[in-house]
């Protein structure tokens, strides 16, 4: 079943995504959900689409952060999955792009999703400081940088948004 099969089969399924994407457009990207509502609603859909679809979505996700964000979260991401695959090609942007350039980091993130459990393995490794209240750790939840639930948040409500043809 594909996503747009998916939401459109229940109604119940189309307002909770609806909903969601709603909080994610509302407020700041890494708050207005938990932690495992992030991950269960990635895991609804994030393989329901086509690779460019994905990276289409994390492209627009990330432009839901400030450059800065972008910088610090590509520079974690990178980090991150150089220590667990450090053979993944394109894990430094390309001459003339940094880290928080858009088209590498939904490349990259792409790049992750398609190795089963190791974004996911990634993101719950990374570590920042946001004005979520965090000093750098979490408060117990499976994400410890709020930049790593924003993106993935992010990623699921652009990929309902695409299937619902917006607001």
């Amino acid at each position: 079943m594909n996503l747009l099969e998916m939401l459109m089969g229940s109604s119940q399924a189309k307002e909770g995504f609806r909903d969601f994407l709603n909080r994610f457009e509302e407020g700041p990207p890494w708050e207005g959900y938990g932690d495992q509502e992030v991950l269960e609603r990635y895991g609804e859909v994030a393989h329901k689409v086509s690779s460019s679809d994905y990276e289409q979505a994390a492209r627009d996700a990330f432009g839901h952060l400030s450059q800065s964000d972008r910088e610090e979260f590509g520079r974690m991401l990178a980090g991150q999955a150089r220590n667990k695959r450090p053979d993944l090609p394109g894990l430094t942007p390309g001459q003339g792009q940094g880290f928080g350039n858009l088209d590498w980091l939904a490349n990259i993130t792409g790049q992750l999703h398609q190795q089963p459990g190791l974004l996911r393995d990634i993101l719950g490794g990374l570590t920042g400081n946001r004005e979520s209240g965090s000093s750098g750790t979490s408060s117990g939840g499976i994400f410890s940088s709020p930049l790593a639930k924003a993106a993935l948040a992010g990623i699921t409500a652009m990929l309902v948004k695409r299937v619902l043809g917006g607001r």
